[in-house]
């Protein structure tokens, strides 16, 4: 237990000192911002912007409509600066050789894996609800009507697809050793999902509901069958993920 400690002091200060907690912090942030700030005022700056003699007609944004920019830019910008960010979590590890001095130190190597795992984790949770909590300020500073029903199944689904995504990536890590391979294997296990999506009985168990029924999920307040499936399914492969990688991890090279 001493050791899985020190090891994540150990991962907290490089990631401090390579600037990945201060990208992702400003990342997040924006995102947190950026939601609620879209929502209120793009409606307005379109308008401006459009030629009188076009008549468009645009209705008042609500809260709903700040929630769905939150899903859409935690989806297409801080999901893919946070995998982008911690895709040499390993490979650079490898690079340098510094692996196998803290192995012949003593230290286990599960002890490596999920101590670098847990700081993802961790490092995602908080990032995470910060611009969560941001946005959730914001909305309800410019939207006060609006309500937090389904709120938190909406936005804990998203949140669950994340950690899927981490520990894909820290499986994928341990089985390859450059910085690109486990960015691949994330973008083709994406791929994969929109292309299975496609056959209706499979999307009813897809973990992609998880990040594309958000604002459904908000609108309905309760989850369905489906929603238990994609859930159900999503904690087995987080779990399958983690196991196999860190069997891997257990038997590679180092050097």
């Amino acid at each position: 237990m001493r050791g899985f400690k020190a090891f994540i002091i150990k991962e907290i200060k490089e990631n401090t000192r390579n600037y990945r907690f201060f990208i992702l912090g400003i990342v997040f942030a924006v995102v947190g911002l950026l939601s609620p700030l879209s929502a209120r005022f793009l409606p307005e700056l379109l308008s401006n912007m459009i030629d009188e003699n076009i008549t468009i007609i645009l209705s008042d944004p609500t809260y709903i409509d700040s929630w769905m920019q939150f899903f859409s830019n935690m989806n297409q910008m801080a999901l893919v600066a946070f995998v982008l960010v911690f895709s040499s979590i390993l490979s650079k590890e490898y690079d340098k050789g510094t692996l196998v001095h803290i192995v012949t130190k003593g230290l286990p190597r599960l002890t490596i894996y999920y101590a670098k795992f847990t700081v993802m984790l961790v490092s995602w949770t908080l990032f995470f609800w910060m611009s969560f909590a941001i946005t959730l300020g914001y909305t309800f500073y410019y939207f006060p009507e609006g309500t937090t029903d389904g709120l938190f199944l909406s936005v804990g689904s998203l949140y669950l697809f994340g950690i899927l995504l981490i520990a894909l990536l820290m499986s994928s890590a341990a089985f390859f050793s450059t910085v690109f391979a486990p960015l691949l294997t994330v973008g083709g296990f994406l791929a994969v999902l929109f292309i299975l999506n496609l056959f209706p009985f499979i999307e009813e168990w897809s973990p992609l509901q998880l990040a594309s029924r958000n604002t459904e999920l908000l609108i309905r307040t309760n989850a369905d069958t489906a929603l238990n499936q994609s859930l159900f399914v999503s904690a087995l492969l987080i779990l399958f993920f983690l196991v196999i990688g860190s069997i891997k991890f257990r038997k590679k090279a180092l050097n």
